[in-house]
């Protein structure tokens, strides 16, 4: 009997330990889940933060570079605009001054009132050459920035032709350009009045005569790239244009105007 109840003992004794042991597991097994859980939720915050972070530089960036471009919009607004004033103070009858358009020339001459019949054809002349001048400056600076682009050799066949190609159209168009204005002052005491004269030659009639000529000629058909042709136009145009109306501004002297 005695032997029953240490066997009877024995068996209750191993199955606590058995009900222990698979406590232990059981409580191991959740403490790793709940780690597990935990480590993949610090994860999970840790990718959020660094998708808003990125999120957040970006629209930085966005707002930086919309501020860029409302500054430079307002900067060139009031560099056109204090020019605009300074030329309303200080600017000659017939002053033109380059804008988006058109190119332009203004002349002066002091002539005896009795020859005023003749005068103004040679204040013409003298105008459009400077206009001329003006204009195959800014052309030969068009295609040197658009050789840069093309990466192509200045000496080239290419060059000269280009360059011919836009010597010939402005020549053309500033031998057609007539008075955009003209005006003269009253006689002085010596018998003298001061003839004030103005051209204008436009700046898409010059590219598109260019365009078009370049692109019939047979040999350039592998040469010539109108888009970037035409890039390189709008660009130093720009550039000119800006820095006439900042030489003008900065009292150096007045753009595109000239005594005859």
């Amino acid at each position: 009997m005695r032997k029953k109840y240490v066997r009877i003992a024995v068996m209750a004794c191993a199955a606590c330990v058995v009900m222990s042991s698979c406590g232990g597991a059981k409580q191991v097994a959740q403490t790793s889940n709940a780690s597990d859980k935990v480590k993949a939720m610090q994860e999970e915050a840790a990718l959020i933060k660094a998708q808003q972070e990125l999120e957040d530089a970006k629209a930085a960036s966005d707002r930086a570079s919309k501020q860029r471009e409302a500054d430079a919009v307002v900067a060139d607004a009031n560099a056109k605009a204090q020019a605009a004033r300074l030329a309303a103070a200080t600017e000659q009858p017939c002053q033109l001054y380059d804008d988006d358009e058109w190119f332009t020339a203004s002349g002066i001459r002091r002539v005896k009132v009795n020859s005023l019949n003749t005068a103004p054809t040679a204040l013409l002349r003298t105008t459009q050459q400077q206009l001329r001048l003006k204009l195959k400056g800014t052309y030969k600076a068009v295609v040197r920035d658009y050789m840069d682009q093309m990466d192509a050799d200045e000496g080239s066949y290419t060059v000269s032709h280009i360059e011919s190609a836009g010597d010939f159209i402005i020549d053309q168009k500033v031998n057609e350009t007539r008075e955009a204005c003209r005006k003269n002052t009253e006689p002085d005491a010596q018998g003298f009045v001061t003839l004030y004269m103005s051209i204008k030659v436009g700046k898409k009639a010059i590219l598109d005569d260019v365009v078009s000529t370049l692109s019939k000629d047979k040999q350039m058909e592998t040469r010539f790239n109108e888009k970037q042709f035409r890039e390189s136009a709008f660009k130093v145009f720009e550039k000119s244009q800006k820095e006439e109306q900042q030489k003008f501004v900065e009292g150096q002297g007045q753009p595109a105007a000239g005594n005859s």
